[in-house]
């Protein structure tokens, strides 16, 4: 059942990186970028070292690394649900 659960998440985020990587991309990059200016605000940080986190980690900056992800997480989802239907 917990394959079933999984598999789901990874294939339903999945087919959505790899068939709409541009709006997942802008909305990543939006949420990163309203996140540093209530940082710079003086908001306080939600864990430790939160603003170097978000400087040291960029996200990926063209489409193609998050097609990669998103065919990468729709085969773990395939073969998550695979597993759970031989098992």
């Amino acid at each position: 059942m917990q394959f079933l659960i999984v598999g789901g998440f990874c294939l339903f985020s999945g087919i959505q990186m790899l068939i709409f990587p541009r709006k997942k991309r802008l909305a990543a990059e939006a949420k990163i970028r309203s996140r540093k200016q209530e940082l710079a605000a003086g908001a306080p940080e939600r864990y430790f070292e939160e603003g170097r986190s978000i400087d040291a980690y960029p996200l990926p900056p063209t489409d193609s690394r998050w097609r990669i992800k998103g065919a990468f997480l729709t085969v773990c989802g395939v073969a998550l649900w695979l597993l759970d239907y031989f098992r």
